[in-house]
This record gives C-alpha cells, sequence and structure tokens, in this order.
C-alpha cells in the first residue's frame, strides 16, 4: 500500500467514524435545540473553526467566479440537508439515520455514470442492489423507529449529499480546503434567518446537549467535511462516497454505546450487505471519464 492509499483510507475511516457520531449528536441535540437551530448552530462552529486558517486574500481574488458554484453547495451540501436530517432525528433514531445515509454511495455512482460518464461495470451494478438488499434488511421494523416522511426526508438528503460530491469533483480548478471553507460559512449565512421560527440561539440547555452541539459543529461538521471535500478532489466522487460504509455501523455502535439503541442479527446482516455491496461498487473499477 503506497503512501497515496495509507491516507486516502485513514480519510475514510476518521470521516466515517465521525459521521457515524454525528447521528449520535443529532439525536442528543435536536428535540432540545430545534432543527433549523441545531443546524445553524454546527454550521458556525464549523465556519469559525475553518475561515481563519483557510479562506486567504489570495483565494478572494476568485470570489465572484467562484460564488455561484459555492452557493450551489451551500444549499445542496450543507444547509438543506442538514436542516433534513434534523428533522428526521425527531421521528428516527441514530441506527436508523446513519444506515439511510449509507444510501450516498449508491446514488452517487448512478449520477456520476450518467452526468459525469464516469466507467461502470457489471460488478458494480450488482454491488448496488446488493447494498439495497442490505439497507433494507438493515431497517428492519423489530428495533427501529419508522416513519415514511421521515425516511424520504433522509433519502432526500443523501440524494443532495450524492449530487453534490459529483459538482465538488467536477470544480477541480476549485482549491478543496477553500470550497469547504466558504460553502459552510455561506450555508451559514443562509440558515440564520430562519432560526427565528424556532426560539433562537440561546445557552439554556443541559451539558450534554451542549457538548453534543458543539462535537457536532467542531468535529462532524468541520473536520469531517473539510477532510471528505479533500478526499473527493483525490480519488472522485464515488471512491470518497465509501466513507459511508463506516457510518452504518460506527452510527450503531455509537447509538448502542450511549443511546441503549439495540444491535440485532438482522441489523448485523444487512450491515455485511451494505459493506458487501457498496464495496462491489467502488473498489474494482476506476473513475475515469468513458
Amino acid at each position: 500500500m503506497n503512501k497515496n492509499s495509507v491516507i486516502d483510507w485513514s480519510l475514510i475511516i476518521a470521516i466515517g467514524i465521525a459521521w457515524g457520531a454525528s447521528f449520535l449528536f443529532i439525536k442528543i441535540s435536536a428535540p432540545e435545540v430545534g432543527p433549523i437551530t441545531l443546524v445553524f448552530s454546527r454550521l458556525l462552529i464549523a465556519s469559525l473553526l475553518l475561515t481563519p486558517f483557510f479562506i486567504t486574500k489570495e483565494h478572494l481574488k476568485n470570489i465572484k467566479e467562484d460564488f455561484p458554484s459555492i452557493l450551489f453547495l451551500a444549499l445542496i451540501n450543507a444547509s438543506v440537508p442538514f436542516y433534513l436530517f434534523s428533522k428526521a432525528a425527531i421521528e428516527l433514531n441514530a441506527g436508523t439515520m446513519s444506515v439511510l445515509n449509507g444510501t450516498t454511495p449508491l446514488f452517487a455512482f448512478i449520477i456520476a455514470s450518467l452526468w459525469l460518464k464516469l466507467g461502470s461495470n457489471w460488478t458494480q451494478l450488482i454491488g448496488i442492489f446488493i447494498g439495497m438488499i442490505g439497507l433494507i434488511i438493515f431497517v428492519g421494523y423489530e428495533s427501529l423507529e419508522f416513519s415514511l416522511i421521515a425516511l424520504i426526508l433522509c433519502l432526500l438528503a443523501s440524494f443532495f449529499y450524492a449530487f453534490s460530491s459529483n459538482f465538488i469533483f467536477k470544480s477541480k480548478e476549485i482549491d478543496a480546503t477553500y470550497l469547504a471553507s466558504m460553502t459552510l460559512l455561506v450555508a451559514t449565512f443562509l440558515v440564520f434567518p430562519f432560526t427565528f421560527l424556532e426560539s433562537g440561539l440561546n445557552l439554556d440547555h443541559s451539558s450534554e446537549v451542549l457538548f453534543s452541539v458543539f462535537l457536532l459543529g467542531f468535529l462532524c461538521t468541520g473536520m469531517a467535511y473539510m477532510g471528505y471535500v479533500v478526499l473527493i478532489k483525490r480519488v472522485g466522487p464515488v471512491k470518497a462516497s465509501t466513507v459511508v460504509l463506516i457510518v452504518p455501523v460506527s452510527g450503531m455502535l455509537w447509538a448502542n454505546l450511549f443511546l441503549d439503541e439495540a444491535i440485532t442479527s438482522t441489523m448485523l446482516v444487512g450491515c455485511l450487505l451494505i459493506i458487501t455491496g457498496v464495496g462491489l461498487v467502488n473498489f474494482f473499477k476506476d473513475e475515469t471519464a468513458s
């Protein structure tokens, strides 16, 4: 394994663990803080973390040309999907949300094939169906809450993530760290006015809720999102989406450890199929234009 592969795999594992934990933090904080305010809080914390270090005067010289792409990503890769998952967290548990987020590589594969014309084969197609079967098995009625609207919100958010990863890969001329930082900063301003629909920002919450919000912003949004954009630029949209191989498993483990959510044999079988399916999608074909 060469140096580049070690870096890529380190990013995949670290981001997967962080995003798996995000569903735990959302589940703890969303009912208390409110979904819109939670989105704003995590974006604000991430922006305060990234902006001073990754946005330079040199970057701002091209802001007029880059802004349409940044605004688009701020909507479909940050503010809107963040809100959709926060809204779904009112009715779904952390394990359910983490596995629904696992549909992202399936969406990414389809979009990359149809839009970017990246190479595909029958092995990848079989992998998609195996992964989808795994998701259906994982989201079993015996241990998970079920709400059709909430499930649709999560799937829509996952589609937005998949589309935006292809869009980021297509925008190769924009520096990855600058793009990630500006996306989160612009998304923060977009979401702020809507916080007035809820109680707004306040610190009148338990230490557990406040700590969850902080970690959601610092670790799961700021650091993980930066790493994800860098990963997309390095390996392409479909391979980068393998990060969600880690998310359902880590999300399930985090939820079991801190929320006492059950891990059933059905969920484990589903996880195995998800890992097998998405692995077939991503590991047996280079992402080159066909």
